[in-house]
């Protein structure tokens, strides 16, 4: 920024402006004047200046609606009234240069010495404040990016693998955060699976947990190492290497998919919650077992002894959390208990889907008034494959190329042509509206898309997840109504509004409306969430 100081100064009697130049002349300013409000404001757009002197009484526009207009576009630019009429009887002119924080004045016959005075002391604050508004927007863009870059350092919010199909909603409270969760995959369908919550916000939290990541994957390079040994290892690690002043809670576990066992550990976390569809029944690790939190002491042992260890269901769907969830608070600052919790995700097993559970879960949440966030936010949940038998499941980026590769690999689950025609169609009009109209942010990397197909009650069943815009099938936007569309609601449509309906949709509904029954939707926390029920297959058909 330079040194030399930028004055517009505005007065209708040339004489003033005479005086201004001459005590302003050869004192590190650069002036400019001007003898009406109109060509000031010209001049105000075409240039740059630091400060504007301007007369109250001019003829036409006067020095209280030009500062009306500069202040349109500009709040905050210095303006020095100068006038010998501040001092009326019932100081209505004070009052009206001093209303306007970034505004004030000088008496006409202030010399040169206080003039000069006063110009550099409100245009050196000014420039403060533009340098500290450039550092805070600079410090925001960094720490946006830096959340940014965490998220790649995060597994994605959905993996399905030969062993597991993994689901996660991870909402930091500043751009960054110090939750962390991994799915480790080592050995013969074992898998390291960490949550942890580093305490304090911001960059600090989320280089500890960059780091801490790194630790875990060099670590499980040991394939015999058991799960209170890798906490003994990982706290020293927190404590001596990262000489780290913060603390974690954390919960790891070692699940072994092949076996269905799992033997976890608790370092001061949440408890991991076990729900079994099948049973419908929710429980949780043992809350009399676990340790301190990561980092308080160095030499801390974590034993045997407090690790959890049991055998699972086939179905068991795994939920862990990190202390954001259960801080969420309503409008009157209270919190949501453990059991009423369980009882979100009790609900959910008649319909269980690891896929949407998380997003449902903060769904719910938000629908039952606890939606205020005063920590970061995370919720993972994850089933063993082999519970979804009979559904073939994939996770794609959200691309053409991918999408097409999905619809012939779908549909070649048939032998029945036809059918196997309709599915081809029906993902193809579905996904590629996703990625066209939903995933379209060209600065990111395409989002990814979980979908499955299989019998569900008798009928073939396409699920859809993304995370891309909203869209519905009736034509408005902005509904959350689960079923949006079936034959019925559809008859009640006059033709012309139905066609229109269509041409507008972009969404080829008039396609899907012939090879389905129908189709339900819904959106929670940015993940939709669609079903195609296709028309059952006839002899005739």
């Amino acid at each position: 920024m330079s040194d030399v100081i930028k004055v517009l100064a505005v007065d209708d009697v040339e004489a003033n402006l005479m005086i201004i130049r001459g005590c302003l002349k050869g004192g590190g300013f650069e002036i400019v004047t001007c003898t009406n409000a109109v060509d000031a404001l010209q001049k105000f757009k075409e240039q740059y200046f630091d400060i504007l002197l301007l007369d109250v009484i001019m003829p036409g526009i006067d020095g209280f609606e030009l500062r009306k207009l500069i202040r349109a576009t500009d709040p905050e630019r210095p303006i020095i009234f100068l006038t010998s009429m501040v001092e009326d009887k019932n100081m209505t002119m004070l009052n009206q240069i001093t209303w306007d924080a970034n505004t004030y004045y000088l008496n006409k016959a202030v010399g040169k010495k206080t003039l000069i005075q006063k110009i550099t002391e409100v245009v050196t604050t000014y420039r403060q404040k533009l340098m500290a508004h450039k550092y805070s927007d600079q410090l925001e863009e960094e720490r946006a990016l830096a959340g940014e870059l965490q998220k790649v350092l995060l597994p994605s919010w959905c993996i399905c693998n030969d062993d597991v199909l993994f689901s996660s909603i991870y909402v930091p409270y500043m751009h960054v955060s110090g939750d962390l969760y991994e799915m480790i995959p080592f050995g013969d369908s074992k898998y390291l699976f960490f949550i942890g919550d580093i305490s304090g916000h911001g960059l600090s939290a989320a280089l500890y947990m960059a780091a801490v990541q790194s630790w875990l994957k060099m670590t499980l390079r040991d394939n015999d190492i058991k799960i209170h040994e890798l906490m003994t290892r990982l706290n020293k690690f927190f404590c001596e290497d990262l000489q780290s002043k913060n603390y974690m809670t954390a919960l790891a576990a070692i699940i072994d998919f092949k076996n269905n066992h799992i033997s976890l550990h608790s370092s001061g976390h949440p408890a991991m919650i076990f729900a079994s569809p099948g049973k419908k029944t929710v429980t949780v690790s043992d809350t009399n077992k676990g340790s301190m939190p990561l980092g308080w002491m160095a030499d801390a042992e974590f034993p045997e002894s407090e690790n959890y260890d049991c055998d699972f269901d086939e179905d068991t769907i795994f939920i862990a959390m990190t202390d954001g969830v259960l801080d969420m608070t309503n409008e009157d600052g209270q919190t949501m208990d453990e059991e009423d919790f369980h009882s979100i995700i009790q609900c959910q097993l008649d319909n269980p889907n690891v896929v949407a559970l998380p997003y449902r879960t903060k769904g719910m949440m938000a629908k039952m008034g606890v939606d205020k966030a005063p920590d970061d936010f995370t919720i993972v949940a994850f089933q063993k494959r082999s519970a979804r038998k009979g559904f073939l499941e994939r996770v794609i980026p959200a691309t053409l190329p991918e999408v097409d590769k999905l619809a012939r690999e779908f549909s070649a689950i048939t032998d029945d042509i036809r059918q196997s025609t309709e599915i081809d169609l029906c993902i193809h009009e579905y996904l590629n509206n996703v990625v066209i109209h939903g995933n379209h942010d060209k600065k990111k990397a395409p989002d990814l898309i979980y979908a499955s197909i299989g019998m569900e009650n008798g009928d073939l069943v396409l699920h859809g997840a993304e995370r891309g815009g909203k869209w519905d099938i009736t034509g408005t936007r902005e509904t959350n109504d689960p079923q949006l569309f079936t034959p019925e609601n559809a008859e009640q449509k006059k033709p012309e509004e139905e066609e229109n309906l269509f041409a507008t949709s972009g969404r080829g509904i008039q396609i899907i409306k012939a090879i389905t029954q129908y189709v339900s939707y819904e959106t929670n926390c940015g993940l939709n969430e669609t079903k195609f029920v296709f028309n059952k297959r006839t002899p005739e058909s």
